[in-house]
């Protein structure tokens, strides 16, 4: 036997050649779209999930490209698309959603396999954004999820080359959560479908980082709004996303400008998801909890909050109020537990079709009003409300009577009982009363005490959403739809047009805006409920509206006018129209002038230029206090 030894040249060449084979042969197909093993597809209403396979074949000499997908081990699809010039193919078969892996393969010229995975499902997606309790790392040291093989994650490892998988959490230690986790656990053991999550939170970010949209590269890496797409591409699943959960609020609940801001970022926030989502149904958007630190802003903010639903037809709300395992901003893995599951079962109801009670909701104030001497707050008709009684933690006395404010005191209530979906306070001392709110602004020490007392529920529990200067007014049952409108508008500090009418929840009403009283008149929302803010006005211009309810006899109500002038408090957030701004009392600005801009403000006792505010070199800004100047 002889042995034969091979030169450097000959070992070179040979290292080629086989590294060329090597490379021709994982490069002969180049994919647009496959899947990912463990994936999960967004399921359509028939219970079906398109699972899309696109490519091209990189070079010639191949006939046809096969596709076979597997179910348990049998063919549950095969189908051979035979290639042209274009050398292209597209496969969009559909599989059964359900407790069902698929594992698909494709083969190259009817008998070499390319490229294959495993465990592909059809179920729901839910992309998660917001802060740190939309991260909700609570008990993450102990915490072992579920060995639920429904129970499917997303994450991103590399946001240049697009690094991304799906995972089995309880085969491994990436978790998107505790409180995710434990959300698609409750969902997964009662409803049998796969769920998938992407999350996308980012802990301590206020909204208006989480809503930086670069509007010329919306995917921009550089910002966390860029990030959240980014997953969403890399999971080939933007276009499939119907869901949403959206938990934020801690961070511009703390502090009084950000809190005055939060509605008109969020309005971005939400039409910029509607803009990216084109297949976006739902958005959930939780009420958020009372924060410790002194902002007396922080009510308003969880008012807005809690009328979301009102203003955007895409959003469902929950109170996070009275949530277990508090500390005043986090929770313990009992809290994320207990918000998962109260939210799994409203999703339930809306996503799964599932029969269950009204009650899952948080109960809504939608009118407070005087009845034989007595002060009636009525929440959703469906509801049957329980009037807490006075309990006592740590030696303190918590009685819901001091927490109820009528013109901002709380000493004036007496005493209160619940009856259907009406809860009746007996007050003292309250004459010519305008507004009512509940619960307060913030409370307590971080860590060490939180608000602990009461909280008006429902039958199965769920407290209601707290809510802030609501106006008294009304003496009968809800209004019928055919009722003759009467609308009334007010500015607001935000630069907003508030319209409030006399409405009820039941019925959809649309809103039309002018700017001439002519002709002009457009809708710009249709809500349920009785009143709209509008964000996309100027100062100095004068505004017309009319409203109708849909299913009434098309009768329109009366014309009104408002002019943005000499308001009281401005708190200016985007640039202006107009290169004067004066109000009767003070100005808050965090906008930015640029070096073509003009603008002076002008305020007769204080202007606050805040985090965020800039002149730059070359601008012409001019402070000043004296009085309004707007015509």
């Amino acid at each position: 036997m002889s042995i034969k030894f091979c030169s450097k040249y000959c070992l070179f060449l040979l290292f080629s050649l086989l590294t060329i084979s090597w490379h021709r042969g994982f490069t002969q197909i180049s994919y647009q779209k496959f899947p990912k093993n463990n994936q999960v597809l967004q399921r359509d209403n028939q219970n079906e999930a398109v699972l899309a396979v696109k490519g091209i074949v990189n070079e010639n000499g191949h006939s046809s490209v096969t596709l076979i997908i597997l179910q348990g081990g049998n063919i549950f699809y095969q189908n051979t698309i035979n290639l042209d010039a274009s050398k292209t193919f597209d496969f969009s078969p559909k599989i059964k959603a359900g407790k069902y892996d698929y594992t698909v393969k494709l083969y190259l010229d009817g008998t070499r396999e390319m490229k294959s995975v495993t465990k592909v499902a059809g179920g729901d997606i839910f992309l998660i954004y917001g802060q740190s309790n939309a991260l909700g790392t609570g008990g993450i040291e102990t915490y072992r999820p579920a060995s639920n093989p429904l129970i499917r994650y997303f994450d991103t490892f590399n946001y240049d080359n697009g690094d991304s998988e799906w995972f089995l959490p309880f085969e491994t230690f990436h978790w998107p959560g505790t409180g995710a986790m434990e959300f698609m656990r409750f969902l997964c053991n009662k409803y049998e479908y796969p769920v998938g999550v992407i999350q996308a939170s980012v802990g301590g970010s206020n909204i208006k980082v989480l809503n930086d949209r670069n509007s010329s590269n919306p995917t921009d890496k550089n910002t966390d709004y860029g990030k959240m797409l980014l997953r969403t591409d890399f999971s080939d699943l933007r276009n499939q996303i119907k869901y949403i959960i959206f938990r934020h609020g801690e961070t511009d609940g703390s502090y009084p400008v950000e809190s005055q801001g939060y509605a008109a970022e969020f309005d971005k926030l939400y039409k910029n998801l509607v803009i990216d989502f084109p297949n976006l149904t739902k958005l959930y958007n939780t009420q958020v909890n009372i924060l410790t630190l002194n902002n007396s802003k922080a009510a308003s903010l969880r008012d807005f909050q809690r009328r979301t639903k009102y203003l955007y037809p895409k959003i469902t709300t929950m109170s996070t109020v009275g949530t277990i395992g508090y500390d005043g901003l986090h929770y313990t893995l009992a809290g994320y537990s207990q918000t998962a599951f109260e939210l799994s079962r409203i999703v339930g109801k809306e996503v799964y079709n599932d029969n269950l009670s009204e009650q899952v909701y948080s109960p809504d104030l939608k009118r407070a009003f005087w009845e034989n001497n007595k002060l009636v707050l009525e929440f959703d008709n469906t509801m049957q409300m329980v009037y807490p009684k006075d309990t006592s933690v740590n030696g303190f006395l918590y009685q819901i009577k001091n927490f109820i404010y009528i013109d901002g005191k709380n000493d004036v209530v007496q005493s209160g009982e619940a009856i259907g979906n009406k809860i009746y306070l007996t007050v003292a001392n309250a004459e010519n009363t305008k507004f009512v709110s509940y619960l307060p602004s913030s409370y307590g020490n971080f860590g060490s005490q939180v608000y602990d007392g009461g909280h008006f529920k429902n039958a199965l529990g769920m407290r209601a959403f707290s809510f802030d200067n609501v106006v008294i007014g009304g003496d009968g049952p809800v209004i019928p739809p055919d009722t003759p409108i009467k609308l009334t508008l007010f500015a607001n500090e935000e630069v907003m047009v508030k319209l409030s009418w006399n409405g009820n929840s039941q019925t959809k009403y649309h809103i039309e805006r002018s700017v001439d009283n002519s002709d002009s008149f457009g809708e710009i929302s249709t809500v349920n409920g009785d009143n709209y803010f509008d964000t996309q006005v100027s100062l100095d211009k004068k505004y017309y509206y009319r409203i109708y309810a849909e299913n009434a006899s098309s009768t329109k109500s009366g014309i009104k006018e408002i002019t943005l002038k000499c308001l009281e408090n401005i708190n200016l957030k985007t640039f202006p129209n107009v290169s004067y701004v004066g109000a009767n009392i003070s100005i808050a600005a965090i906008v930015t002038i640029s070096n073509t801009k003009q603008l002076t403000l002008e305020a007769k006792k204080s202007i606050d230029l805040n985090h965020g505010f800039d002149a730059v070199v070359g601008s012409n800004f001019t402070a000043e206090i004296g009085g309004c100047k707007n015509n």
